[in-house]
């Protein structure tokens, strides 16, 4: 297998749109005998989904792309002039044989390359170069910022449409105060990667997928809260606690992923924990009706 092809972008949560070039390389790879590659732009920033939960998007939904590599936006890059980001990067390091890119491609020093510019740089070292127009959902582009609006309103299902999946936090389950299991309603804590974004602070149907000793991932109904906890007086830093329904194993260091179906109410504060409780009872009842 001699060659890729290749898909270039920042990819913050790999949506629909960006599904599309995923198409396109992995078509491409297999009609022409290339490696398929997804080059994922690495910027000091938040992120949709974290580095893990992409990889693992990646192997279940797209086996056949060989790698998904990471470029870091360094100095040094940022200061590479479009023709050297071609040779340096597309040729001598991957041996681009045909690359896909979004309409609004910019690359090089100060964006100084277009796609127009990448086209012509193909002609020049001997690669096809396809742009794709952007996908649109009810009349607007697919995109990373809307979905990020979206989450910071809990609009989940909408967020949702554009991802193509539901929005899920993955992550390690840590040890808490255990302050549900007091009030009849253990929880899980579940620490997410720190650059990892979360919806608007509140409550959650949610849906819990439990890695099980035997190999097999098995799904259960829950109720998630993401939020400070005012009532507890928790400090700032905002805490993932899921109630899983009918379940009642120590799974502390285990890895979960919690998918967010539908906002039911905002973060509250309460007189005192008997009100908490009463509410958490109504939480439940609520998310159960679907």
């Amino acid at each position: 297998m001699s060659g890729s092809a290749i898909t270039i972008g920042k990819f913050n949560g790999f949506h629909l749109g960006h599904q599309v070039l995923l198409n396109r390389i992995t078509k491409e790879a297999s009609d022409k005998g290339l490696k398929a590659v997804c080059l994922k732009l690495v910027i000091n920033d938040t992120c949709i989904f974290s580095d893990d939960e992409n990889e693992s998007f990646i192997r279940e939904h797209y086996p056949s792309i060989n790698s998904l590599e990471k470029l870091e936006f360094t100095p040094e890059l940022a200061r590479m002039s479009p023709e050297d980001f071609v040779r340096d990067i597309l040729i001598d390091r991957f041996d681009v044989k045909y690359i896909a890119v979004g309409s609004d491609f910019r690359f090089g020093y100060n964006r100084a390359g277009d796609t127009d510019t990448l086209i012509q740089l193909g002609k020049e070292f001997g690669f096809e170069t396809e742009v794709i127009d952007k996908l649109e959902i009810d009349g607007e582009i697919v995109s990373s910022s809307r979905i990020r609006a979206f989450l910071d309103k809990g609009e989940m299902q909408s967020a949702q449409k554009l991802l193509g999946r539901p929005f899920a936090i993955t992550g390690m389950v840590q040890g808490g105060k255990k302050l549900g299991r007091s009030l009849g309603y253990p929880t899980i804590n579940l620490k997410a990667d720190e650059k990892k974004i979360l919806p608007a602070f509140g409550v959650y149907a949610s849906r819990s997928l439990i890695l099980e000793e035997s190999g097999e991932v098995k799904e259960y109904k829950s109720i998630t809260n993401i939020g400070i906890r005012p009532s507890i007086d928790d400090g700032d830093a905002a805490t993932i606690e899921t109630f899983i329904y009918d379940f009642n194993e120590d799974i502390y260091g285990s890895k979960v992923s919690v998918a967010l179906d539908r906002f039911i109410r905002p973060e509250m504060k309460f007189s005192g924990l008997d009100e908490l409780t009463s509410q958490i009872s109504r939480d439940i009842k609520v998310a159960s009706e679907v």
